[in-house]
């Protein structure tokens, strides 16, 4: 009996040894978790007042999981969540997103079209720019992140050359290696927080497509101005890299027209001040959705993401971050619905785009398409 359990145990061993190694190898070679920063990024990472010599800190205190919690997340209740979601925590049916046809009816000045989550294509001053273009799942094991199902699936061939994409920071609901790498050949530059410029260039971006940002440097691409403004948050792509690439919100400037893009924040004082250095701005794209109690400095509640629009001083504002993955554990209409329900008792003004629905602000869209989804 004792060498039948003898043999077991060196059997187990064994597998796990196995196990470890494959994770291993799968973390150290797929392409999926990025690279590392040049002698060049370096240098400038290591001269940013953000980074105080091992990672970059935001401009005030911010746990990850809040002070006092006293339910962190388990494995268990994650699986849960994810592979028995309760009613309502995710769309039963494909979302009714419009199709996407801009080879035929390109993008004009002023025009905008969010495609669920962060994500949002848009021209202005004659650019053609992108937020965060994600395409595929949020996550990188199969297990997690996977995208709500819509009528009409997006993909890289749908999207027009691209003069600007803009990165917030290096999340995978944020940065999708699979998207860039298909966009691509469409991309004349790419702006981006310090240290994500390795991640790109892992993934087969040329060096001089790449333009690189502390918080409040600026580049112009044609007649905007872009200028990388702080943001109240994290970043890594693996357990041990965690905030060696800096994170940030983006303001964005043409002789008539402001917009600021918030990425993702906790809430915090930064936004008063943005709205104070740069402000006002005619738009707001601001986060609103994968909040919970248990982190609630990193990501913030639909209340706080209403309040973040009135500190930044925008006259308008697109509620974004929601609609397209199942990344938190509320249900999938929570946040739009607190949202809308604080900015009607704040008197803040809502554009509410359909998925896909190509709009302006000069007749800005007010449609309710989540209440008829199911």
């Amino acid at each position: 009996m004792l060498a039948f359990l003898l043999v077991i145990l060196k059997w187990l061993a064994i597998a796990a040894a196995v196990l470890a190694l494959a994770t291993w190898l799968f973390i150290r070679f797929h392409p999926v978790f990025g690279g590392e920063p040049d002698a060049r990024s370096l240098a400038r990472i290591q001269a940013s007042p953000q980074f105080d010599g091992q990672v970059f800190r935001n401009a005030e205190p911010t746990p990850l999981m809040s002070p006092g919690n006293t339910r962190p997340v388990g494995v268990i209740e994650w699986l849960r969540n994810v592979l028995t979601p309760p009613a309502g925590k995710v769309p039963s049916e494909p979302l009714p997103n419009r199709p996407l046809n801009l080879h035929e009816q390109p993008l004009k000045d002023g025009q905008f079209v969010w495609l669920g989550h962060s994500t949002v294509l848009f021209r202005l001053a004659g650019q053609v720019m992108v937020t965060d273009p994600l395409l595929n799942r949020a996550s990188p094991i199969p297990l997690a992140g996977a995208p709500f199902p819509m009528r009409h699936p997006v993909t890289a061939a749908d999207f027009p050359a691209l003069d600007v994409v803009l990165l917030s920071h290096d999340h995978y609901d944020h940065l999708d290696w699979r998207a860039i790498r298909d966009l691509d050949p469409k991309v004349r530059h790419y702006v981006v927080p310090l240290g994500v410029r390795a991640h790109l260039l892992r993934w087969g971006v040329a060096n001089d497509k790449i333009t690189e940002l502390d918080w409040h440097e600026s580049t112009r691409q044609g007649d905007v101005d872009i200028t990388l403004a702080p943001a109240r948050h994290f970043s890594g792509r693996r357990f041990d890299n965690r905030n060696s690439t800096l994170w940030g919100s983006w303001v964005l400037k043409t002789p008539d027209f402001s917009l600021f893009f918030n990425g993702d924040s906790g809430y915090g004082r930064h936004f008063a001040e943005i709205g104070r250095r740069y402000g006002p701005f005619d738009v707001a794209l601001m986060e609103n959705g994968a909040y919970n109690e248990r982190w609630a400095y990193i990501h913030m509640q639909p209340e706080q993401s209403v309040q973040a629009v009135r500190d930044v001083q925008a006259r308008q504002v697109v509620p974004i971050h929601w609609g397209k993955f199942d990344l938190a554990f509320h249900p999938w209409k929570e946040p739009i619905r607190r949202f809308m329900a604080e900015a009607d008792r704040k008197g803040v003004d809502v554009v509410t785009p359909e998925i896909g629905q190509v709009f302006d602000f000069a007749e800005p869209p007010r449609s309710t398409w989540w209440e008829s989804a199911r």
